[in-house]
This record gives structure tokens, C-alpha cells and sequence, in this order.
């Protein structure tokens, strides 16, 4: 079947009465929501071959049986079901995400879905078969569209679907919790599958939980550079407008970051500078500076004081058109050096940052890197051809950590301890430190899950060095510049700001928000306090 000939089944099924659906009809239409590849596997199936079906007279006595006879799912399916339903809530009543290796018949399913405490429920088949067999007998339709429940085939599943899943409302939160469970003894002969999904969970789930990171005094540094610096943010280039009315206006994005390779690019970048937009990390732009090419826009993330250090020159005509975003949790010191600079302060997707719900200056820089905000800058824009230089995330000649004019020397801290990864070109290995790697593993992330969603869209790593960053086109910085110099970058004016009472009223809004969480933290800590001396007296 082809990929058309299963869209036009879709559509036709979408458009049909859904009186008239049949159960397999409308499960199928639940997948196809999440994973197309599936919802096609079961129509190109047709029928089950490899099992066979046994009902008894109540409509929950179901077994599966293999078709030549040699294992079957349960010994007494009602019995067997009916106990398992209840161990397995005593144990997992309070869960609120659930991993369950094995569909089996369907009952432990459909009754573990009473529970509305299990938000998201993510179901591991080996078998196509099954899903099959368990999508004519019970409808999980409305559960499935709702991505309350996720039902995979494991050998379909890509890890960008793992990373998908571990971004999914509530799961990351319970991660700590995590267990893959085991419908029934029938699965025990899928050990290898099983140990294959657990690993790819518990990695995604301990990358997830790095980008977020484990520093409370971190995270409050940030909430408290945030606050204060919203009045700074209100009176700068909104993020929105600047997508607005920037968005499409040229074709190609070049990223500009600051590993060792950086300077074998320069001379091909200063001659670009008028065809592409160029998008560079703080700690490029004073390299750049130096060198006479102007970047459109400089993007900074990091909360700490020695960032700050790449603004640390007096504003000129070198930066009269230039763009700086950076987070509001930014260090004060950096908001100081970028006055008299054009300034877009912006809102990071972090729950506190959340709250305010202001899509006005966010969301945007999801990453740990102002590379990552780059990146999600150059897709909000809507670039067709978006190139990496300078992104190493590996040590070059020399151990050399950094590009020459880097403001700390370039030079590379020994006592790190190294990691090897796959080198640029994929000859060989480069010598990288974990948060680099870190780095690497959520570009992958990311550029996967675009590229699933924007076939067209075109990523190069024009690096020439360092590690390779899969799901990136490697090719040489001049090859790719060929394509580039047919396009002419279109003089565009200074985003527009929000007007005096836009101002006054976001402020006042602000400020009302900020009020109820302090009166809320209050509240909170009161009861902790109270909860606590009442521990201590059991305790005693």
C-alpha cells in the first residue's frame, strides 16, 4: 500500500459517520494520530494469521493463542485478568504516567484506564498481531486521540518517539517512579525487546532530567533574575513581533557558534553577510565584531556573570541593526552592557516563566545553549536552509576548547573528564566533555523531531570539524554558500514595541500575577511548617 493509497483511507474514514465506524475503524483512527507507520501496518495486515482468538461466554473471558498451538496468553483469562487488575492498582493506584510492556488481551488495559489518577498510559506490543486482534475487540478511540493512552509497536518506534513521550504532560514529572511492567507471563520470551525500551526510556529520561538540572539555588537565581528584569523586557522588541514581521524573509540561516573550527570560516562568512541571516551565540559576537561581519541577531541564555562579559564594549555603529535576545534570567550585569543596544528580552519555556502566559515575549529556547536558542530562533523565522559552524562540541588541535579571540583563551580546562563520541565525517572519534555531549544528544533530539514535521526544511553542519551532530547534512561551509549567494538579504527595519499603555497594562498584569505567587508561597510554607512540627511530634 502506498503512502497516498493509506491517506486517502484516512480521509475517507474521518469523514464517515462516526455511527458507522466500526471499533477497529475508530482505534485505527486514534494511532494514525500519533503514529501514521502503525495505523498502516494493521491496514496492510488484514487479518490475523499468527493467533487465534478463544471467547468464553462473558465478554472479558478472552484468550490468544498462538496458531500452531505452542504458548497461549492466559490459563484462566477472566481469572487471570481479574487478579492482575487488582495487584497491579494496589501497587500503581497513585501513578499518574504507567509503562506497560504487553497489550495482552486488552482487559488490564481497558480496566486500569477506570482510574482517572493514570494521565498517560504507554503501551510497549511486540507483536502487530495483537494490536490488531485488541483493536476489533475493545475501543480505546477516545483515550488514544486524547494521547491519554499511547499504543506502539516496539519496532516502529524511532527514539524521537521516546523523546516525544517524555514530553508529554506528566510524564517527566514521575520519572523518578518509572517502571516498565509486565503484562504477563506470555511476554517473558521478548526479554531482548524489553531490555531495548527500558534503555531507550531511562535515557531520554535522564537526558530530559540534565537539560532541566537538579540546582534549586540555580533555578531560584533565575526566577529572581527573571522578576526583576520584566520592567527591562516589557519596554523591549517583543519576540512575537519580531517573528511577525521578520518571518520568510530570507531563505537561509547561518548559526554562528564558537568551537575551535570557527576561524577557518570567517573569510567565507564576511563574504555571505549580505545573502543569508546570520544568527550568532554570545560568545561569537565579539569574535565577529573584531573581524567587520555583522550578525542580525545575538542570542545569550546563561544567568551567570561571566556572560555578560561578551557586551562588555561600548555600543556603536557596529550594532545599530543588530538584534540581541536574550532570557529574561539573565545576569543584571548583561542587561547593563545592552543598554543603548537593540534588546529582545524573552521568556524560556521554564514553569515559572509559564505561569505568566505571555506569548507576546515567549516561548521560545528550550536548550541548555544559546546554539539551541539559535536554532529555535532560525526555525521560528521559517528558513528553508539552516547551516551549523562553529559547532564543534569537541576539543580541537591542541585540546583547544574554543575558537582564537575567544575572550577565555580557547584554552581547555584538563581536570574534565573526557568522552569520545563519533567524529564529523564519521571517520574516527572526537574527544567532547559530557555537557557538550549533552549539547550534541538535544540537537539530535530537536532536529529529528523538525525534520519529522518540515521534510523540506534543509539542516547543514558546515562545521568541518568536531563531532557529528546526526540528522545534520555534512558538507563543506563553500559547497553550501554556493546555493546561498543567489539569494539577497532584504534591508529590513527594527521590529516595532508595544505602545505606552500596552506597557503600563502587561506591568500591572505582572504584577498582579507575581502577588497571588508570593501570597501563594506564603500560604505553602505556612502548612509545611505546620505539617513538620506535627511530624516531629510522631517522630518524637
Amino acid at each position: 500500500m502506498s503512502n497516498e493509497e493509506f491517506s486517502q483511507i484516512i480521509v475517507a474514514l474521518t469523514k464517515k459517520d462516526k455511527k458507522l465506524l466500526s471499533t477497529f475503524e475508530k482505534n485505527l483512527l486514534g494511532v494514525a494520530y500519533y503514529l501514521a507507520p502503525l495505523a498502516k501496518k494493521l491496514i496492510e495486515l488484514g487479518g490475523n494469521k499468527s493467533f487465534n482468538v478463544y471467547a468464553g461466554s462473558n465478554p472479558l473471558d478472552i484468550n490468544i493463542i498462538a496458531a500452531d498451538g505452542s504458548k497461549y496468553m492466559y490459563e484462566n483469562p477472566l481469572k487471570d485478568t481479574q487478579n492482575q487488575l487488582e495487584s497491579f492498582e494496589k501497587a500503581y493506584s497513585r501513578y499518574g504516567s504507567l509503562f506497560i510492556y504487553g497489550l495482552g488481551n486488552g482487559v488490564l488495559l481497558k480496566g486500569i484506564l477506570q482510574n482517572q489518577t493514570h494521565k498517560t498510559i504507554v503501551v510497549f506490543e511486540p507483536e502487530i498481531e495483537i494490536i490488531y486482534i485488541v483493536f476489533h475487540l475493545f475501543d480505546f478511540s477516545k483515550e488514544l486521540l486524547s494521547s491519554r493512552l499511547v499504543i506502539a509497536s516496539s519496532e516502529l518506534f524511532a527514539p524521537t518517539h521516546y523523546y516525544a513521550i517524555s514530553q508529554m504532560k506528566n510524564v517527566l514529572n514521575h520519572a523518578r517512579v518509572y517502571n516498565l511492567y509486565i503484562n504477563c507471563s506470555f511476554y517473558d520470551t521478548y526479554h531482548a525487546d524489553m531490555s531495548k525500551i527500558n534503555e531507550n526510556i531511562t535515557s531520554v529520561f535522564t537526558h530530559c532530567l540534565k537539560v532541566i538540572g537538579n540546582d534549586s539555588t540555580d533555578a531560584l537565581i533565575g526566577i529572581n533574575h527573571t522578576t526583576a528584569h520584566i520592567p527591562n523586557m516589557i519596554e523591549s522588541i517583543p519576540l512575537k513581533n519580531i517573528i511577525n514581521q521578520r518571518a520568510k524573509k530570507t531563505k537561509t540561516a547561518i548559526i554562528v557558534s564558537t568551537g575551535p573550527s570557527l576561524n577557518k570560516q570567517l573569510e567565507l562568512l564576511k563574504q555571505v553577510q549580505n545573502h543569508a541571516t546570520i544568527i550568532s551565540v554570545d560568545s561569537s559576537y565579539p569574535i565577529l565584531k573584531a573581524h567587520g561581519i555583522k550578525p542580525d541577531y545575538v542570542t545569550s541564555i546563561e544567568r551567570v556573570e561571566w556572560t555578560s562579559e561578551f557586551f562588555n564594549s561600548k555600543p556603536g555603529e557596529f550594532d545599530k541593526d543588530i538584534i540581541f535576545l536574550t532570557a529574561t534570567l539573565t545576569h543584571p550585569t548583561t542587561v547593563n552592557y545592552l543598554k543603548g543596544r537593540n534588546a529582545a528580552y524573552i521568556l524560556r519555556p521554564l514553569s515559572y516563566e509559564l505561569g505568566f502566559e505571555d506569548n507576546d515575549f515567549g516561548y521560545i529556547g528550550g536548550g541548555q545553549s544559546a546554539a539551541h536558542l539559535s536554532f529555535d530562533i532560525a526555525l521560528a523565522l521559517e528558513h528553508e536552509r539552516i547551516i551549523f559552524i562553529g559547532q564543534d562540541l569537541a576539543y580541537g588541535e591542541g585540546r583547544s576548547s574554543h575558537a582564537k579571540g575567544h575572550i577565555f583563551s580557547g584554552n581547555s580546562d584538563k581536570k574534565k573528564e573526557s568522552k569520545y563520541t563519533i567524529a564529523y565525517g564519521g571517520e574516527g572519534m572526537a574527544e567532547t566533555m559530557e555537557v557538550w555531549n549533552l549539547f550534541r544528544e538535544f540537537f539530535e533530539h530537536i532536529i529529528a523531531i523538525t525534520q519529522s514535521k518540515n521534510q523540506n526544511l534543509l539542516i547543514y553542519n558546515c562545521t568541518e570539524g568536531g563531532a557529528r551532530i546526526a540528522g545534520t547534512i555534512e558538507k563543506p561551509f563553500k559547497a553550501v554558500l554556493e546555493e546561498v549567494f543567489d539569494e539577497i538579504k532584504p534591508s529590513m527595519p527594527l521590529p516595532t514595541k508595544l505602545n505606552e499603555a500596552q506597557q503600563k497594562a502587561k506591568l500591572k498584569r505582572y504584577k498582579k500575577h507575581i502577588q497571588k505567587i508570593i501570597a501563594f508561597g506564603k500560604d505553602l510554607q505556612d502548612k509545611c511548617e505546620k505539617l513538620f512540627l506535627e511530624l516531629a511530634k510522631q517522630v518524637e
